[in-house]
């Protein structure tokens, strides 16, 4: 990965920590953008895709993970995973960014 577009830094506030469910939640939520999700903690990168991978961080309640995005939307998908994560990985608690950007440059491009 290259020098990312953006980063973020949040910390893990859920009590369980980066869990199974949250670390899928997480990897669903990448997938929805185009651009390239890293986790990184104590110099340790995984793909933000890949739900095993961000397991095996071992990311506990009260320790803080980098994440480092690269691609057109970089900062929408840090924005959304940052939602994800100070919601305590409550799937009601994010917007659908992927979906509300599409449906901004759909109006943009007709002209409205």
């Amino acid at each position: 990965m290259c020098e990312p577009d953006a980063t973020r830094t949040v910390t893990i506030t859920n009590s369980e920590g980066l869990h199974a469910r949250a670390a899928s939640l997480v990897a669903d939520l990448v997938r929805q953008y185009g651009s390239q999700v890293r986790l990184v903690k104590n110099q340790e990168r995984v793909e933000g895709t890949e739900v095993l991978q961000i397991l095996s961080l071992g990311a506990a309640q009260g320790e803080e993970l980098l994440i480092e995005a690269i691609g057109h939307d970089a900062e929408a998908v840090l924005d959304a995973l940052e939602q994800l994560f100070t919601g305590n990985f409550v799937e009601g608690n994010i917007g659908d960014g992927a979906q509300e950007k599409e449906e901004q440059e759909d109006s943009g491009s007709n002209g409205d």
